[in-house]
């Protein structure tokens, strides 16, 4: 009789594992509140796509008054100026999907989706307030299938789309390198291919050296950390917090019921890992900021009174973080947060 229940209850067992395939919510060891300064609640305006952080300025991404990169100070958080006008000329933006900051070159480069070509400008500083002079751009016209995102690494172009032959497969990273492919890596941490379109546009943030990558899903919670050194793209770790339960009606992505929200935003330093993890049936639970090393390691969960729209940090100031945060009532604000 005992043979036969202990059976039984390995079955049940062993049947519970296989359904969970893996996805355990992460464990933070310190879990806190945290308050941060407002910089400035006078943010004008009404959708923000990117934001980055250099050691005086704040950058977001968003079009106000035909202008695409609104420009703060990093201390009172004042609006400098508005650059980079609306457009399909040289130096103009379209459609604005990413903003990147070109480490030790004092560049930034704007990606545009709609031309499907990154954009480059010079940041001059004159007497404490910016000037974006364009430089040129770079076209993936050329290139066949969609180009989602690019950023700059030091010697070569990271590239999310889908370049070289086109095989029916969806394809994810590939590195190029005086316009060549060097590396590529298109493996998904899951088998079913239906889910696969979740990971085709995932939050991504990057060392200061841009040696190392972590991307996150936001339908369903799945973190993936990789290896950029040496014109390659290696995998490191891939930590499995919440399922992607979706289906896919009409080309879009619809979540099942029961199925947790992941990753909203993400920044990082050479140590962490700096993420919006909702962790919630609810998308809008964006007040919860978790950090990771790049091990994947939980390291601590601050609970904040502001919705943590975007985020952003700078290498050599560990621990001080800037948030573009939301509020309904109020609309956008510039944040800082010191976490310890």
């Amino acid at each position: 009789m005992w043979k036969v229940i202990l059976s039984l209850s390995l079955v049940i067992v062993l049947c519970s594992c296989t359904k969970n395939d893996g996805y355990k919510a992460p464990m933070f060891p310190i879990e806190k509140e945290l308050k941060g300064t407002c910089l400035s609640s006078e943010l004008m305006i009404t959708y923000a796509y990117d934001m980055c952080v250099d050691d005086k300025f704040i950058y977001v991404l968003a079009l106000a008054d035909d202008k695409w990169v609104q420009v703060y100070d990093r201390q009172t958080g004042e609006h400098l100026g508005a650059f980079v006008g609306q457009g399909q000329g040289p130096g103009e933006v379209s459609v604005g999907e990413s903003i990147t900051l070109i480490p030790n070159a004092q560049r930034l480069s704007v990606y545009d989706q709609a031309q499907r070509r990154l954009v480059v400008y010079k940041v001059l500083d004159s007497e404490n307030s910016p000037i974006l002079s364009f430089e040129k751009d770079l076209n993936f016209i050329k290139w066949e299938g969609a180009v989602r995102n690019v950023w700059p690494l030091e010697n070569s172009l990271l590239v999310n789309g889908q370049l070289g032959e086109q095989d029916g497969a969806p394809k994810r990273f590939q590195l190029l390198h005086e316009n060549e492919i060097v590396s590529a890596y298109n493996e998904f941490p899951i088998e079913t291919k239906e889910k696969q379109m979740v990971f085709l546009s995932p939050k991504v943030c990057f060392t200061p050296s841009m040696n190392k990558m972590a991307t996150g899903i936001l339908y369903g919670g799945i973190l993936e950390i990789f290896d950029l050194s040496d014109n390659d793209i290696s995998l490191e770790g891939i930590h499995k917090f919440y399922e992607p339960k979706v289906n896919l009606g009409s080309g879009s992505i619809n979540p099942e019921s029961g199925m947790k929200y992941g990753f909203s935003s993400m920044c990082a330093t050479e140590d962490f890992i700096y993420t919006v993890l909702i962790g919630d049936e609810d998308p809008n639970k964006l007040n919860h900021l978790s950090v990771f090393d790049w091990s994947g390691k939980g390291v601590a969960k601050y609970h904040t009174t502001q919705l943590l729209f975007k985020l952003a940090c700078v290498e050599g100031e560990e621990g001080k973080l800037y948030a573009l945060t939301f509020e309904p009532a109020k609309g956008f604000s510039l944040y800082m947060y010191h976490v310890q």
